[in-house]
């Protein structure tokens, strides 16, 4: 029998969705070396859903953290994750990516100057063509210092630039597309010595979905602990493998490594519309 509680869910929902919210933010840098380039920006991510023919507008929160104005450049740009799991911002000059939704998109202003400690709301819209069948599409908003504004750093006889840029990342849902994840395989790897568990989930939905929950575990010497799910998006079509980790808050363990494998799971993933039984073991 499942042993997580309805209360107990929800707080690991929510747990799980800061712990993904801030490896997210790892990813991009806030803040470069460049002077002229300490931004916070927030949120890191938008999860849109929209209907055909509806314009959905939202705001991005802008801050200039330098003592000098600030100046920028904004753009939209497609994007990709790698094989570790990181974001991918394609170059201006690259083609449109399939599945990008970048020419539904309409931005406030392409160039913006800010004042130290100075905080702009800047707004984007999506504009969802009224013909568009339900699916899912992406893109990411880049802001990036204005080219004049850029610092650099000498490198034998060579000035280099020295560059960054923050990418807020958009997923947007048209009409009834759902995300559906099946269970592939559940596997073990060893990362810096240490064991790691992992689910193997496969979207053969037409929108992304981004799994949350957590599971039970009993290991070879009777050691219980519970983990929960690294909810890292999955879009359609993808496989990819989710962790399993542990949070000495809800786990009762510090590491994974003090497990004793083989361990049995037996828990529940979800997400927006669907869930899957975990009962297994991982030799």
């Amino acid at each position: 029998m499942h042993r997580f509680t309805k209360l107990k869910q929800n707080k690991i929902r929510w747990i799980g969705l800061l712990f993904f919210c801030f490896g997210l933010i790892m990813l991009r840098p806030a803040m470069t070396p460049a002077a002229t380039f300490a931004v916070r920006i927030s949120p890191p991510n938008f999860e849109i859903n929209a209907q055909p023919g509806e314009i959905v507008r939202n705001v991005i929160t802008i801050q200039n953290k330098d003592i000098e104005t600030g100046i920028y450049h904004i753009r939209t740009a497609d994007w990709e994750f790698n094989e570790n799991n990181g974001v991918v911002i394609h170059r201006p000059d690259q083609p449109l990516a399939p599945g990008s939704c970048r020419p539904w998109t309409r931005l406030e202003r392409r160039r913006l100057e800010l004042a130290p400690n100075r905080v702009k709301h800047y707004r984007f819209e999506v504009h969802v063509p009224e013909d568009v069948q339900d699916g899912a599409c992406k893109f990411a908003i880049v802001v990036s210092p204005a080219p004049e504004t850029v610092d650099s750093v000498k490198i034998g006889n060579l000035d280099m630039p020295i560059l960054g840029s923050i990418a807020v990342i958009v997923y947007v849902t048209v009409g009834d597309a759902r995300p559906d994840l099946v269970l592939k395989a559940v596997k073990k790897i060893d990362q810096d010595g240490e064991p790691l568990p992992l689910l193997s989930l496969h979207n053969r939905g037409n929108a992304h979905a981004r799994p949350f929950g957590g599971v039970a575990v009993e290991d070879a010497t009777g050691k219980k602990a519970d983990l929960i799910v690294v909810p890292f998006p999955i879009l359609p079509g993808e496989t990819r493998d989710i962790r399993l980790t542990a949070k000495p808050e809800l786990s009762g363990i510090e590491k994974m490594s003090e497990l004793t494998f083989p361990i049995s799971l037996e828990g529940r993933i979800e997400w927006d519309g669907g869930n899957i039984e975990i009962n297994t073991v991982i030799e």
